[in-house]
């Protein structure tokens, strides 16, 4: 990096010898063009002319040199910026480490009940006739070689039960986890969840269905991250308490989570039954919930201000305050496009897994209709909350350097003003030279306000680079220009446009309209300063 400035600052001096040397050479042939009959011409290098032109209209020069400056002043610039993506980007990494420890994004989906069920059919198959046998069909004149065998076969499948009624209750607080100069915003939500299912007769779905093992059947939670899980209680289902085990046993729709045992052979078909238990995760960046019951009430809250609604749906409910968030979200099953009750083999879910049941051609009834075989995305509505950073870090130091360009332009602008003003009274006007080095302090105020807010923060970080600069500024214009007046206005134009470049900054939704303002107040002021410079020098201005 100390390379690229390096790099930068030649880079930035060859462009100002190269524009020194166009302005120098188109001024030459102008004189050539426009050189009265008779006159000798002028010698190359004979910068008396230029001279004499600059005493005349000493303010459109120094625009059209500002303008210069302040077009190369863009290379540091672009370095700078080309640094905060890199801290960026490193910022990044280490919130997906801390990510990859603490708990990435979440999604909860279930819970729903895994009943297996055994189902018997005939199947046709050809096998090669005995010795015996075609010695027969070759006596009889025939050519068969094999013959036809239909036989029995028993197959294991299993259907998913979403819950008729899902509640769930989260608690969610918030902290931030440190790691170097670096921090990362992470969550610990605390979920309550119950509701209750329906037994339903699930042997009518197929004809040859001949047994629903209820006493085998397995209630399924999906988590993104288990690894995440801190803590959870005993599932309690149908009045009987069980314990979690590890593991969804490979079902596609629910790839990772949870499983207990649901053994539901005791209860009636029509009964409802009801469960609860309790789950403490962790994560990071936002919470997912999948309303997955014919009828879903999700209730969140969290000392956290800044929440941002995300997914398929909004809260039908919530409270946002200084003090945290209360949302809620009650989501009918319509809202989807799946069935309450389906073959495990026609569920998948975008959210943890793209695998999607193969179908074959094949005598079994489950699928003989390939051609019309369909699946459902288990995850295909969701509905969460985004910790949401209202102002985050690196998004205000990018904003910050796309404005550079505008506020350096502004500055050498108010710069120009009253050194003209002064300066012409002192005769003491600034060199093209230390308006470059006026730029490059001005560039410098950027990279300080980056180093400095990786560790102070964004604002202390702001008042000091913007403190500093000014002070550099102004007592580099007092010195070079031997006159305070010039420096105190200059300091105080400079703190006004770093006051309403932080007010830019800070405003989300009128950035861009309060930017426009300011580049229309800039270009009036232009307008009003240079108003008389095609007027004769000593003639009445008024």
């Amino acid at each position: 990096m100390i390379f690229g400035f390096l790099f930068g600052g030649l880079m930035l001096l060859v462009c100002f010898a190269i524009a020194a040397a166009g302005v120098i050479t188109g001024w030459w042939i102008w004189r050539r063009m426009t050189l009265p009959e008779g006159e000798p011409a002028p010698k190359w290098g004979d910068l008396s002319a230029l001279r004499n032109a600059a005493k005349g209209q000493p303010m459109i020069l120094g625009i059209i040199a500002v303008a210069i400056i302040a077009y190369i002043m863009t290379i540091p610039m672009g370095y700078i910026e080309d640094l905060t993506d890199e801290r960026r980007g490193r910022y990044q990494s280490v919130a997906d480490g801390i990510a990859s420890t603490w708990g990435s994004p979440q999604t909860f989906t279930g819970p729903v009940l895994y009943v297996p069920y055994t189902m018997r059919y005939q199947v046709s198959e050809e096998v090669p006739l005995t010795a015996a046998e075609l010695t027969i069909e070759q006596s009889r004149g025939g050519t068969r070689t094999s013959k036809e065998v239909r036989k029995t076969v028993e197959e294991n499948s299993a259907v998913l039960v979403l819950p008729d009624k899902l509640t769930i209750d989260g608690a969610i607080s918030t902290e931030e986890r440190y790691r170097s100069i670096y921090t990362a915003r992470v969550y610990s939500a605390n979920l309550k969840v119950s509701g209750n299912f329906l037994k339903s007769d699930i042997s009518g779905m197929g004809d040859n269905i001949v047994a629903v093992h209820w006493d085998r059947a397995t209630l399924l939670v999906g988590i993104t991250e288990t690894k995440a899980i801190r803590s959870r209680s005993e599932l309690t289902l149908g009045g009987r308490r069980t314990d979690f085990l590890p593991g969804t046993g490979g079902v596609a729709a629910l790839p990772t989570g949870f499983s207990g045992n649901a053994d539901l052979s005791a209860f009636e078909y029509g009964d409802s039954v009801d469960f609860n238990f309790e789950i403490s995760v962790g994560g990071t960046s936002r919470l997912m919930l999948t309303p997955i019951g014919v009828s879903s009430v999700f209730s969140v809250s969290s000392e956290w201000p800044h929440p941002n609604f995300i997914g398929s749906g909004l809260p039908s409910k919530r409270e946002i305050t200084e003090s945290g968030f209360k949302a809620e979200w009650e989501v009918p099953n319509l809202v989807r496009n799946y069935p309450q009750i389906d073959d495990v083999t026609t569920w998948f879910s975008s959210s943890g897994s793209n695998w999607r049941y193969a179908v074959e051609a094949s005598d079994s009834p489950r699928e003989r209709a390939s051609d019309s075989f369909y699946s459902h995305d288990l995850a295909e509505y969701t509905v969460g909350v985004e910790f949401f950073e209202t102002v985050f870090l690196y998004s205000l130091l990018t904003r910050a350097t796309k404005y550079g360009i505008l506020f350096i332009a502004l500055m050498f602008l108010g710069v120009l003003i009253f050194d003209n003003y002064y300066g012409g009274k002192n005769k003491s006007k600034l060199a093209v030279t230390q308006y470059v080095i006026i730029g490059a302090g001005l560039a410098l105020f950027y990279l300080t306000l980056l180093a400095a807010s990786e560790h102070i923060g964004f604002n202390a970080a702001y008042a000091a680079a913007a403190a500093i600069n000014a002070v550099m500024t102004g007592g580099y214009v007092a010195s070079a220009m031997r006159d305070r007046r010039p420096a105190a206005f200059i300091m105080a134009v400079q703190a006004l446009l770093y006051a309403f470049l932080f007010f830019i900054l800070r405003m989300e939704d009128y950035a861009l309209i309060s930017g426009t303002a300011l580049l229309v107040a800039a270009t009036a002021a232009l307008m009003f300063v240079t108003r008389n410079v095609n007027r004769p020098a000593g003639k009445d201005n008024k």
